[in-house]
């Protein structure tokens, strides 16, 4: 079935910086492609040099591990990066976005259903991640001596949030681009000032008794962290991936965009998390609770405060661009036919609705919303582990016109447009993995009486998921793929 791509096959429009991007999920054709791997350094080093590492570095802290045991989650983090990029490798083989390639293992309309629930994790961080860019707006306006609360200063925040968060994703991946080697820098230089400003103040014994942690002793929390952190690293970006490397050179080598995807994010993850982690053994835990932002601004010396206001709004909008991008072909691939500006522009308005509630209406929105965008790696993660073996059982040929056409017939249409192989195992993956979940908003009984209170979800969708389809699927596929 699969089969290399065809020159002769479509059609990847204008993608110039500063210009609109006219192609959606459309195969780049060869002539279109350009670039090199180092550009997605900046990508993903921007994207993720953002204060949600450090909220995540800080909760393994009050989770209940020392300053070691978080270190490591958090280099476990960082490694998770280099498979990052071998999920990114897919986006020249397949030449288009990572849920139309998708429709590889899925087929033409099963691979809808991922497609859909990344739709939904995508714009949800993106509202969570706009409605955060706000309060730090307010934050940074407070901390200078302006009028920080109240309708007038929120409203004004938010304009200004969906001007600097949308502007970017609406003209599309060449102005990404840019825009990221350009912030990375600014990102760089914030983070190093937040870090020298850390580090004096730093209780490097800080540990927390057997009792008081999450999980039922050190082993089952250090799961249950690892797993959070990988949900919010690997898991968060995974079903991105291939939406930044579509238009480099179909031959391009996958060690090189392994390398510059595990350099830029890993070490911006390692940073971030190490400063949460860091932070956490001295910052007040009643006020982060209340105010994370400012509880940190106040926790730094006076200098530095300035400094980490900025690399929050800026890694925040930095981060929203890709979450805004793929959110929009991520709708796309779910087979709805709009170009591709006006779903960014839609997801931008949905977005808009649940800020203006966050922000006016319902003041523990955000919190709750969190914790239900945790559970999305139930569905996100069985996804990830099947198309990351069918790529390997494959070799990373892809018959163009089965990723650009969705009739009867077409190379990935199967039975009935489903492969019922991948999602069988897909199916049985996501049971499993909630039955390892342990979260604020669903645990499985499973966990506390066979696992010490640990979530395992990070751990048991791969190997359940990929056993399971490697089983049924892994003869079958490489027959048709000869």
């Amino acid at each position: 079935m699969s089969k290399a791509i065809s020159p002769e096959l479509p059609i990847a429009q204008k993608d110039g910086g500063f210009h609109v991007e006219t192609a959606g999920t459309d195969i780049i054709a060869p002539d279109k492609r350009y670039g090199l791997p180092r550009e997605l350094f900046f990508v993903w080093f921007a994207a993720v040099l953002t204060y949600t590492g450090v909220v995540t570095g800080q909760l393994l802290t009050a989770l209940g591990l020392n300053v070691w045991e978080s270190l490591l989650v958090a280099v476990i983090c960082s490694l998770s990066f280099a498979v990052l990029g071998y999920a990114s490798s897919t986006g020249p083989r397949g030449g288009t976005v990572t849920l139309t390639i998708s429709k590889a293992a899925f087929g033409v309309n099963g691979s809808k259903v991922p497609a859909f629930f990344s739709w939904i994790t995508a714009v949800g961080w993106e509202a969570v991640t706009m409605v955060l860019t706000v309060l730090a707006f307010l934050s940074l306006a407070q901390y200078v001596g302006l009028p920080s609360s109240g309708a007038g200063p929120t409203v004004i925040a938010l304009i200004i949030t969906l001007v600097l968060t949308y502007t970017v994703p609406i003209l599309g991946h060449a102005t990404l681009l840019k825009m990221q080697r350009i912030l990375a820098f600014v990102l760089a230089i914030c983070a190093v000032l937040v870090v020298i400003a850390i580090l004096p103040h730093v209780n490097w014994g800080f540990s927390t008794p057997a009792a008081d942690m999450a999980a039922k002793g050190p082993f089952p929390t250090f799961l249950l962290a690892a797993s959070i952190g990988l949900a919010s690293t690997f898991y968060g970006w995974v079903n991105f991936s291939a939406d930044y490397s579509r238009y480099l050179p179909a031959k391009t080598p996958t060690r090189k965009i392994v390398g510059v995807t595990f350099a830029g994010g890993g070490i911006a993850s390692f940073v971030m998390m190490g400063a949460g982690i860091l932070l956490g053994t001295f910052v007040n835990s009643a006020a982060f609770s209340s105010n994370p932002v400012m509880a940190i601004a106040k926790a730094v010396p006076s200098w530095a405060a300035i400094p980490f206001l900025i690399a929050v709004i800026v890694g925040d909008i930095t981060a929203n661009y890709l979450n805004a991008y793929s959110s929009g072909m991520s709708f796309l691939s779910m087979g709805i036919h709009l170009k591709r500006y006006w779903a960014v522009a839609l997801d931008g308005l949905i977005c808009t609705a649940l800020g203006v509630y966050a922000l006016f209406v319902s003041t523990g929105f955000v919190s709750n919303f969190q914790n239900f965008l945790d559970l999305m790696v139930i569905f996100i993660a069985p996804w990830a582990v099947i198309y990351l073996i069918h790529h390997r059982l494959i070799r990373g040929q892809y018959s163009a016109s089965g990723l650009a056409e969705s009739h009867p017939g077409s190379d990935y249409w199967y039975t009935g447009g489903v492969n019922w192989r991948a999602m069988t195992a897909y199916i049985i993956g996501v049971i499993c993995t909630a039955l390892t979940a342990n979260s604020e908003d669903f645990a499985s009984p499973l966990s506390n009486a066979w696992f010490g209170g640990a979530d395992l979800t990070a751990f048991a969708a791969p190997i359940i998921t990929g056993i399971v389809y490697y089983l049924i699927a892994a003869r079958h596929v490489r027959k048709t793929a000869a």
